[in-house]
């Protein structure tokens, strides 16, 4: 699972969309959050790197918790591993709820589309670059220096909150998504990566928890 973290500097303040490469996540209650984290942590006999989703506690987890299963099915097949970031889409998941200046109430989830498409690895290929554990950092670095900027369709879907019930699924809850058919997308702007950081520990939003290390660029 990989993350896209967009922030905007506005004169009211600073707003972040966080997304992940799938439009639905592991858990309806968020009191299950550090369940899961714990999960996919290492071993606590010897703290070897694992495979974090590859060994058993992960699967207990999944076992005992039945909401999981939807999205077993999305980080099982080929789209669980991204081809790079250049070429992966950001979902974020939860539902934000947005008030206009006449007062009126929408339910918003947002989107980002990958004007490249959509590209994963198979199998084969992801084993043959495990070997290097900074390919999609490297690549997207590479291509923004070779002046190949990526780009990205922007998007949201949108329900009033008086048609919260005209669906058959809780649209709030982070394990179901919304049909584009349904509730199509549209598009609010473009964006395009042309510049890399020059200093990557000032200029990047860090969060360092126990000993895992994460980074959203």
């Amino acid at each position: 699972m990989r993350g896209i973290s967009i922030k905007f500097y506005t004169d009211d303040g600073n707003f972040d969309i966080v997304a992940i490469n799938f439009p639905i996540f592991f858990i309806q209650d968020a009191i299950k959050f550090p369940d899961f984290i714990h999960s996919v942590k290492p071993e606590p006999d010897n703290e070897y790197s694992q495979g974090q989703t590859a060994h058993d506690t992960f699967w207990d987890f999944m076992g005992s918790n039945p909401e999981t299963t939807h999205m077993a099915m999305w980080i099982m097949p080929d789209r669980a591993i991204p081809k790079n970031f250049r070429t992966m889409e950001g979902f974020g998941v939860h539902t934000y709820r947005f008030v206009n200046k006449e007062g009126v109430a929408h339910f918003v989830k947002f989107h980002i589309k990958p004007m490249l498409g959509v590209h994963p690895l198979i199998w084969d290929e992801a084993q043959k670059l495990d070997e290097d554990a900074d390919f999609h950092r490297r690549d997207l670095w590479t291509n923004i220096k070779m002046g190949n900027h990526p780009e990205f369709e922007l998007a949201v879907q949108i329900i009033r909150e008086d048609q919260e019930f005209m669906f058959d699924f809780d649209i709030l809850d982070p394990t179901k998504f919304w049909p584009e058919e349904k509730v199509p997308l549209q598009k609010m702007g473009k964006i395009m990566l042309n510049k890399t950081v020059d200093n990557a520990f000032s200029e990047t939003a860090k969060c360092i928890s126990s000993r895992e290390y994460c980074a959203w660029n």
